[in-house]
């Protein structure tokens, strides 16, 4: 499928040295720079060595699934309306992560690098820190940094009130105040800054490199009609 996100796939850890030695193709070793620790990954042609002929279609960056839902209420002189909006079935290539978790740049790291990978922390969200990585754990080829993008949005919220006619002494024909707020939450796995990750390259569609998030924005104003 056109913008389709081809990748190596990972598959756990190797927890010990054991794992490492017996992940092999006809008594080669596939990662023979592997330690305890590092990524695995899949050799999904069978030919015993990792590289990109073992790319395979991981998912789309386009949702399968989008929606919105809105509603308006009134009661006498009180106005509510709400708009609710989400996508569902796509995948998003989280850059970001790739240029922050890499321990091999020397910079700056996400927090979440220190969950790294131990004996005694066989889960971690992290492999193991090692400034060469030989066993390229950081490789921006691999569905390491592939994340599911579906979200669940409140777009926006108004509550407004019209003042009664007879409250405005013929100065104007109508007015009305209200407060009006946009993305005030969102619900989402995706562990970037946003999820709403959108492109008009239809190649670079779901690929997310420090995009910044829509600013959630709080405003009061007047409607007068004369």
């Amino acid at each position: 499928p056109t913008g389709g996100l081809w990748l190596i796939p990972t598959d756990g850890y190797f927890n010990s040295e054991e794992e490492v030695q017996a992940y092999q193709k006809d008594g080669v070793l596939i990662q023979p720079s592997a330690e305890p620790g590092d990524i695995r990954f899949k050799d999904t042609n069978n030919d015993g060595t990792i590289n990109d002929d073992d790319r395979i279609y991981c998912g789309s960056p386009f949702p399968k699934f989008t929606y919105s839902i809105n509603g308006n209420i009134s009661y006498k002189n009180i106005d509510f309306t709400i708009g609710f909006q989400g996508v569902s079935g796509n995948k998003i290539y989280n850059a970001t992560r790739l240029e922050l978790e890499d321990v091999t740049r020397g910079t700056n790291y996400l927090s979440s690098c220190l969950d790294y990978w131990t004996p005694e922390n066989l889960d971690a969200a992290h492999p193991r820190l090692i400034w060469t990585d030989p066993n390229r754990n950081s490789r921006p080829e691999s569905d390491r940094y592939l994340e599911n993008g579906s979200y669940f949005r409140l777009r926006n919220l108004q509550i407004g009130y019209t003042i009664p006619t007879y409250k405005l002494h013929g100065l104007v024909q109508k007015a009305r105040i209200y407060f009006n707020a946009e993305n005030l939450f969102t619900i989402t796995s995706y562990s970037g800054y946003t999820p709403d990750v959108n492109s008009t390259d239809v190649y670079s569609r779901g690929f997310d490199e420090f995009i910044y998030p829509s600013n959630r924005t709080f405003m009061i104003g007047l409607n007068v009609t004369f």
